[in-house]
């Protein structure tokens, strides 16, 4: 039982640094800016960032007839492309 309850906090610990650590869109652009120069720089100003709490997805497009298309996933303060 004391096993449980040790695993049940170090659990929710992790799951409230990887919220407290999710990175916003600021930290998206200073990112993509270096990953792609000025033309990173146009692009990072149309994402929208969705919050899931313990990531976010940045994506651009999804209105009107432009498809939506995942650019990055952001966990703990860190940054995944989403395929090319």
């Amino acid at each position: 039982m004391k096993k449980l309850v040790i695993i049940l906090i170090l659990l929710a610990g992790g799951l409230v640094a990887l919220a407290v650590s999710n990175p916003d869109e600021s930290d998206f652009r200073e990112w993509y800016i270096e990953e792609h120069g000025f033309g990173g720089a146009l692009v990072s100003l149309a994402v929208q960032r969705e919050n899931r709490v313990f990531f976010s997805t940045y994506s651009i497009g999804g209105q009107a007839l432009i498809k939506k298309r995942t650019l990055a996933y952001g966990i703990a303060g860190t940054f995944f492309k989403a395929g090319d």
